[in-house]
């Protein structure tokens, strides 16, 4: 194999791992409602597959530069999921509920420094208290871990908002 065309599917296998990745984290911008850092990674994102599928097109008859084509793609895909659960943007709420006798985990996560609210409700087994929290993405599994350490009964629910405001909680 001649050095060109060796140079030739590097470059098209790591462009394919970079706009792959690129459009990852395009998406988590765009889910998150920033629309201008994912307009400008998306210009980045879309060039660099434009090189790259061009030298793919022209060669169709080529099966190692579809196959590396493809293996560039998932390769990207693995890094970019990676890359983005290491930047761990966002905010996660928990939903918490456990038995009322346990009111003292709501006053513990507090005095820890996460916003918490609760309010009484009722479940299958007697009176339960509810706990709404919501933490900066990068430490939800922390909290889950304190609350199942305290109340391993505990019935957490994870979830993902998209836009929240007021509260105590600062976002920036």
């Amino acid at each position: 194999m001649e050095l060109a065309f060796f140079l030739e599917l590097l470059f098209i296998f790591f462009a394919r791992v970079i706009d792959v990745t690129l459009g990852t984290i395009r998406m988590i911008f765009v889910i998150r409602g920033e629309r201008v850092p994912a307009a400008a990674i998306g210009f980045i994102e879309i060039l660099v597959y434009t090189l790259a599928l061009g030298m793919v097109i022209g060669s169709l008859d080529n099966p190692i530069k579809l196959l590396v084509f493809c293996t560039g793609f998932a390769m990207g895909v693995l890094l970019g999921s990676e890359i983005e659960e290491r930047l761990a943007l966002g905010y996660r709420g928990i939903q918490v509920t456990i038995d009322a006798e346990e009111y003292g985990l709501a006053d513990d996560l507090r005095e820890a420094g996460y916003p918490v609210t609760t309010w009484q409700a009722n479940g299958k087994t007697g009176p339960k208290l509810m706990l709404n929290i919501i933490v900066k993405r990068n430490t939800a599994k922390l909290v889950a871990d304190q609350i199942y350490d305290r109340c391993p009964h505990a019935f957490v629910v994870v979830m993902e908002p998209k836009k929240f405001t007021g509260g105590y909680i600062k976002k920036k």
